[in-house]
């Protein structure tokens, strides 16, 4: 997360926003600068923005603002690369379960169509000092996802580096991709051999102890929320070879899936998000 220097945080006209709160937060950890879009189709904010902009500045935040007619993708990716943005944080709100059958909410199509990362702050509970939870995907090879595989522990790493904060890792597992033991060899002993030889590269580079690693069998969109609720985490860091079309609107992915069933805040990332290495040992 080094390599951020330019923050975009899209918001409604309120002071109080929790996405501002962590935009603030990272853009004075990481030196970058902020700039806010606020949304408001019918009055002139110009004021509203002023004031931010004045307060962040205050606290020794470089900063700007701008207003937006829409709240929608469209404007959030369109400022996004006039801004040449490094990461994009936005409130996440949950939409009806049967509305999601039908339409793509703004937040998946962020999840598809953002190139940089993107953090949907669910809450402002504090960080500081908490549990960051890495989404490990280890069953899949190809070269997204095995560069998905780096970025989320770089990244992971680095904000538990940020926020004096403990880093887990969850990775689920599809039995039917196991591969196949001997007749005095149980499905259990042949998942926990392969899952932690699979593990190993970052259980060594990370240094991360064997009580902070979470296998268990998937689906990965149940197993990720059901262990950061048991940790806590105030992060889930997860990463996604975001699906487009037919095949996007049919399936989604675990990203958007988990965001309704997470209590804290989740950073997405894409395979070609390229991190500046941290120092390794976890808090």
């Amino acid at each position: 997360m080094r390599t951020i220097q330019r923050i975009l945080v899209t918001m409604p006209p309120f002071s109080d926003c929790p996405a501002l709160l962590r935009g603030q937060q990272l853009a004075l950890k990481l030196g970058a600068a902020l700039d806010l879009l606020v949304f408001d189709p019918h009055s002139d904010q110009s004021e509203f923005i002023e004031r931010q902009v004045t307060s962040l500045r205050h606290f020794g935040v470089r900063a700007r603002g701008e207003q937006a007619g829409e709240d929608s993708s469209h404007a959030v990716l369109t400022a996004s690369r006039a801004q040449e943005s490094d990461l994009v944080i936005k409130q996440h709100f949950s939409i009806p379960r049967l509305k999601q059958l039908f339409t793509a909410s703004d937040d998946a199509h962020l999840i598809r169509q953002l190139p940089v990362p993107l953090l949907l702050v669910r809450n402002s509970a504090p960080w500081e000092g908490g549990t960051v939870l890495a989404a490990m995907d280890v069953e899949h090879h190809d070269e997204e996802h095995v560069a998905l595989q780096g970025n989320v522990m770089d990244y992971a790493a680095s904000l538990c580096e940020l926020l004096g904060a403990s880093l887990h890792v969850v990775c689920a597992y599809s039995p039917a991709l196991m591969p196949q033991g001997g007749p005095d060899v149980t499905i259990d002993e042949v998942v926990a051999a392969h899952l932690h030889e699979q593990c190993q590269w970052f259980q060594n580079e990370y240094e991360l102890p064997e009580h902070r690693l979470h296998i268990g069998e998937g689906p990965a969109k149940a197993l990720i929320p059901r262990i950061a609720h048991q940790l806590e985490a105030v992060v889930t860091v997860l990463g996604t070879v975001a699906r487009h079309g037919l095949m996007g609107a049919l399936l989604g992915n675990t990203a958007e899936h988990v965001l309704d069933h997470l209590d804290g805040d989740v950073l997405v990332l894409k395979p070609h998000t390229e991190p500046e290495p941290t120092g390794h040992r976890v808090a």
